[in-house]
């Protein structure tokens, strides 16, 4: 097989990418917004000329049989996720330290949003108290309600980034309930990214923490 007729041959092969998240519904709402014609926790479409196979495989990987195979047998892999509270968190951690250390293939983190939203929702790092923070209050000072610390704002990707330990080079994207495009986009950018180191994450944090209601955080003008 000539050079040529080789690339030809990778650019018609089929990318398996699969989708690791918390719950099977946030997953297969992904898959149906990108694959009309998804079946199941499987759909097939095509996304810059490609074919893409996508799998969703949702849950603690410690319940689900087989979780290290399927893992192995991807192209590449998107970790989805919707909230950053203080659970949440502790279950995307348990998905991402079990993935191998030695993975070449790709992998972005994508955060998913219904249309309008403004805000996403974390914990207190100190309290543990769920949070409504706004996206224009970023980079601001806040201050929990519950245990009146302050602490500085972050983004929603840069604070899963940072719990997680993310290196630079994984991608954290932002996609939209019901909107093909966004959703498309993300896996374009996933199959643009060549290659991806995993790292360990930082141990779980103590749920005993976590308040049950979310508020809104307070923002504060000074530094306080």
């Amino acid at each position: 097989m000539t050079a040529e007729n080789a690339k030809l041959a990778m650019n018609d092969a089929k990318v398996r990418i699969l989708v690791l998240c918390i719950h099977p519904e946030l997953g297969e709402t992904f898959l149906q917004c990108v694959c009309q014609n998804a079946s199941g926790t499987t759909g097939e479409t095509m996304v810059e000329n490609r074919a893409v196979i996508l799998d969703v495989l949702a849950g603690d990987p410690r319940m689900t049989p087989n979780w290290d195979e399927t893992i192995k047998q991807a192209d590449a892999v998107a970790l989805l996720v919707r909230f950053l509270d203080v659970i949440s968190l502790d279950k995307i951690r348990a998905i991402y330290r079990r993935l191998p250390s030695e993975r070449s293939s790709p992998m972005a983190v994508i955060l998913f949003r219904e249309e309008g939203e403004i805000d996403f929702k974390m914990s207190c790092p100190a309290c543990g108290q769920k949070l409504w923070v706004r996206d224009t209050d970023i980079g601001k000072r806040g201050r929990c309600p519950n245990c009146k610390k302050a602490f500085k704002l972050p983004s929603q990707s840069g604070h899963l980034k940072a719990q997680l330990m993310l290196p630079d080079a994984v991608p954290a994207l932002t996609v939209v309930r019901g909107k093909a495009a966004s959703c498309r986009g993300a896996l374009a950018s996933l199959l643009a990214y060549l290659k991806g180191t995993i790292v360990p994450g930082a141990e779980p944090i103590d749920q005993e923490t976590l308040k049950k209601t979310t508020v809104r955080v307070q923002v504060q003008d000074g530094e306080g």
